[in-house]
């Protein structure tokens, strides 16, 4: 029996609009340059489990935490977009990097520390089950 896990992936922030109120990035890297992406923790998430983890997570949550913290509420993630390298290839989108991209509408405290430079990443938490490779 493999392991339950909590993980966390931290992505990067690549635009806050302050007059809008929200901020855009990469919550989950799954490939950089074509290679498989593995975040601080020596994880990865393959585009696929990607996908059908963030299907669920936006029909059912959507709720933004702020760092890790135990307590919702720091705001919503309003745009969500699976951007995996087959659906960037459907769409003509030359892309060095695959993941869900979102638009998180945090509370006003938190997007403060978006737009000073305090947070400049998500910080995405979930349950996965933890396989070992496959040996060579």
């Amino acid at each position: 029996m493999q392991p339950e896990l909590k993980y966390t992936s931290q992505a990067q922030v690549v635009k806050v609009d302050r007059a809008l109120g929200l901020v855009f990035g990469f919550a989950i890297v799954c490939k950089q340059d074509g290679k498989d992406y593995v975040d601080l923790q020596g994880d990865l998430c393959p585009e696929d489990e990607m996908l059908a983890a963030s299907a669920g997570f936006m029909q059912e949550a959507r709720v933004a935490k702020e760092m890790h913290g135990e307590e919702p509420g720091q705001g919503t993630v309003v745009f969500a977009f699976p951007l995996t390298g087959e659906i960037a290839r459907a769409l003509e989108i030359t892309t060095k990097r695959t993941g869900l991209l979102i638009g998180m509408k945090p509370d006003a405290e938190t997007l403060k520390k978006f737009a000073d430079g305090t947070y400049t990443g998500f910080s995405i938490g979930g349950m996965a089950l933890r396989e070992e490779p496959a040996a060579a």
